[in-house]
């Protein structure tokens, strides 16, 4: 997984509290982790993938296609429209978003 912004150390967070979560359910330390991988596999190589392709930094990466030589307001370039969307889809992706942090068992 790429460093995007803070992504590593909440990844890290949420793994943690996940992982400690599928142990503390298995009868041993194997199940635990095959219950784990199972159930993360999927959305990680979700969010791989995303990095791989900027993350979030595809703002970075538009503002700078469409305003090479500049700017003044980010309002200029792109509007808050596609700055909420591009954050949104990553928050998804990333399963950073609250009610589904707060509703998974841990």
């Amino acid at each position: 997984m790429y460093p995007f912004g803070s992504n590593g150390g909440t990844q890290a967070i949420i793994d943690g509290r996940v992982l400690a979560w599928e142990l503390a359910r298995a009868d041993d330390p194997v199940a635990g982790l095959a219950a784990y991988e199972h159930a993360h596999r999927e959305r990680m190589n979700a969010l791989v993938l995303s990095n791989r392709q900027g993350g979030p930094e595809q703002v970075l990466q538009l503002v700078e296609q469409r305003a090479p030589n500049g700017f003044t307001r980010i309002e200029d370039v792109m509007t808050d429209d596609e700055l909420d969307s591009i954050a949104m889809q990553y928050l998804k992706t990333a399963g950073f978003e609250t009610e589904a942090l707060n509703t998974q068992p841990s």
